[in-house]
């Protein structure tokens, strides 16, 4: 096992999983025949780490944002389908998926139940995607959150917003206090007491207290299975716009994972490609080979959400369900039930790319101009950081439009 990759933990839960036992339906299929992968074993023990400033030209920048649909609409869907129908087969290893975390004292209360069956259309959800890349240099679950998303999904009006936080929004942590980068917030929750639970706790209660919007429901993803997934489908069919270059590619996974500060070129020539798990990790990884930084950036991982969009068919799923459970074992932890999977799996299936909008709360023209990029002093790392100071002037009215708060003023980023 390399160094980034993590054993699938036996969490100290406080709350336990929610044990589903849905009617046996018809056999659909012998393709399932053989099992998936065995139980996962214990967390390993995380010493005490202290954050650094990050080495001149080595960013730590990793992004899965790609995964999130995959896992939440599709994926998982296909994951609670495959339980439905071979309860016996499936259901020990998805329960893994499973991971409630309980909510803080100073965390809302007025978050949707647990649903009993798979009917999530009565009312809108907001989900908490938190995208971290097992990087090297820290140790699981002390790792920071490079991707925080709150996705939310109203089928009443048949809309789905991705609303992206970049990882630099330089914002008060709650609980811990002072002002950190927003990708701090996990890691500094989960430091205290080596615990993922503690950590999805604090990432949470910072998107409510500094934003004012309520998550009802978590997804954490790891880069480590992001690459198996695309192989296990076949690779993805992408058109490149532009050639990809970047002559400081993390070199950090595969056969290189034990060296985390290592780093590669990488070429992806314009036009058609098939990309194999490694290169559209690559492509939606690399921060040096868009001339547009980020906003490069989060276009190319839409281009990989709609390839998977297509491969993900149900057939599709079926036949490689075993291996896509396999693939993502130790790489996504949930509270979002197997039951309510196969719910936004039908909503899912039936949602038009056209109802699906992004917006990212960062620098943007006029009154679409969410945070100014600026350089700030940061105490915990001991030296100044680039980071995105959040405008709620502009974030305010739009995340009441997009949540239904009304007319409430609850963008407060500075917690004063």
């Amino acid at each position: 096992m390399t160094s980034q990759e993590q054993p699938d933990p036996k969490f100290e839960t406080d709350q336990p999983s929610a044990q589903v036992q849905p009617p046996l339906e018809e056999q659909v299929t012998q393709r399932l025949e053989a099992g998936p992968g065995t139980p996962a074993s214990a967390f390993e023990r995380a010493p005490t780490l202290r954050l650094k400033a990050p080495r001149k030209r080595r960013s730590r920048g990793r992004v899965l944002l790609v995964a999130l649909l995959l896992v939440v609409l599709l994926l998982g869907g296909g994951v609670a389908y495959g339980y439905y129908y071979f309860q016996t087969t499936i259901q020990e290893p998805v329960s893994h998926f499973v991971h409630p975390v309980s909510r803080s004292n100073e965390e809302p209360t007025n978050v949707q139940p647990t649903t009993s069956g798979a009917d999530i259309t009565g009312h809108s959800w907001n989900i908490l995607l938190l995208g971290s890349d097992n990087d090297g240099k820290y140790t699981f679950p002390a790792v920071l959150t490079q991707v925080m998303m709150v996705v939310h999904i109203d089928p009443q009006q048949n809309q789905v917003f991705l609303v992206s936080i970049p990882r630099d929004s330089w914002v008060h942590i709650p609980e811990v206090g002072g002002m950190h980068k927003i990708d701090q917030a996990f890691f500094l929750g989960a430091i205290q007491h080596n615990s993922f639970d503690d950590g999805v706790r604090l990432a949470r209660l910072t998107i409510e207290k500094d934003y004012g919007i309520t998550i009802d429901r978590y997804a954490w993803v790891g880069l480590d299975g992001f690459a198996k997934v695309i192989d296990t489908l076949g690779g993805v069919d992408i058109d490149l716009t532009h050639p990809i270059v970047d002559d400081t590619y993390p070199d950090d996974v595969g056969a290189n994972a034990s060296n985390p500060y290592g780093y590669r070129r990488i070429y992806l020539p314009a036009g058609p490609q098939h990309l194999t798990g490694a290169q559209a990790l690559a492509y939606v990884r690399s921060r040096h080979a868009d001339l547009v930084g980020d906003i490069g950036r989060t276009q190319r991982q839409q281009q990989v959400l709609e390839a998977l969009k297509k491969k993900l068919d149900v057939a599709n799923v079926i036949e490689h369900l075993p291996s896509l459970i396999a693939d993502l074992q130790g790489k996504v932890y949930t509270d979002i039930s197997e039951q309510e999977m196969l719910g936004f799996a039908n909503y899912g299936r039936t949602l038009s790319s056209s109802a699906i909008h992004q917006v990212t709360l960062g620098p943007g023209p006029g009154n679409q101009n969410y945070g100014t990029l600026s350089t700030v002093y940061d105490p915990s790392v001991g030296s100044d950081q680039s980071v995105v100071l959040p405008d709620c002037t502009n974030i305010q009215p739009l995340i009441n439009r997009i949540f239904g708060l009304g007319d409430v003023q609850s963008c407060n980023v500075t917690g004063s």
